[in-house]
């Protein structure tokens, strides 16, 4: 057991910064095994097999430059850090990227943390290999009100990685992207507008809290690995038939 990360369990069970748990996201260590999470934890390890399913050889996560916008405390940033990749992990709020910060320190992982919004700026000459964009999606739009920016963002974010890893969910909880459309089909048509000439598919759904899903796609420069369900849901977005 590393001592520095059981004191940071041992402070987070004791600043209850959560409501419902200790935690937002779990982290991936044995030393917070024990924390209460906010959100539903299974959710977050379905999010992290779907991608793991992808990244078969030869894009293996140990040679990998990755890219994670909206971090939270890193439970994506250190799973793939646990194996061998290095990640940029964007961050804003204060209270999750100290917590990233010093795991990232208690391990020597080679996680650079980065207490701040992603803006386009900081992916000038820079390419990487995966980017993540989980759930953040309609924070930076900031609902409806800045889809163009947001979606630009996505643009360049996408232009900068070789595969992007997309979640979204619409009409439910905090700054929701309110839509008319069939949540799924809005989304597709977003990616497939934004990340041309990458391929897009389907992964799967999420659900955080209670019922509201969150769809969970990839967007490659290459096909991908994909099961039997996966192709078809890609099939039926790509002709039309979940709009």
């Amino acid at each position: 057991m590393n001592a520095q990360l059981q004191a940071i369990a041992t402070q987070l069970k004791q600043t209850h910064y959560e409501e419902g748990g200790n935690i937002y996201h779990p982290l991936p260590f044995e030393e917070f095994s024990d924390l209460t999470t906010s959100s539903d934890a299974r959710s977050a390890y379905l999010k992290w097999d779907l991608i793991k399913n992808v990244l078969t050889a030869p894009s293996r996560p140990s040679s990998m430059q990755v890219l994670d916008v909206g971090a939270n405390a890193g439970f994506y940033t250190f799973n793939f850090a646990n194996l061998g990749a290095r990640v940029d992990a964007y961050e804003p709020h204060e209270h999750y990227a100290n917590i990233g910060r010093q795991i990232a320190a208690a391990t020597q992982l080679a996680v650079s943390w980065y207490n701040k919004p992603l803006e386009k700026a900081d992916l000038t000459g820079k390419q990487y290999d995966v980017a993540l964009m989980l759930s953040v999606f309609q924070w930076i739009s900031q609902g409806n009100e800045n889809l163009e920016e947001a979606t630009e963002l996505l643009r360049t974010v996408a232009s900068s990685s070789r595969m992007l890893f997309f979640e979204l969910g619409c009409n439910h909880g905090k700054s929701a992207i309110h839509t008319s459309e069939r949540p799924i089909g809005w989304i597709w048509r977003l990616l497939k507008q934004t990340t041309t000439p990458k391929q897009v598919a389907y992964l799967g759904a999420t659900k955080a809290w209670g019922q509201a899903k969150r769809h969970v796609f990839v967007c490659a420069e290459k096909s991908v690995h994909l099961t039997f369900r996966q192709q078809l849901m890609t099939y039926a977005l790509r002709h039309g038939g979940m709009r």
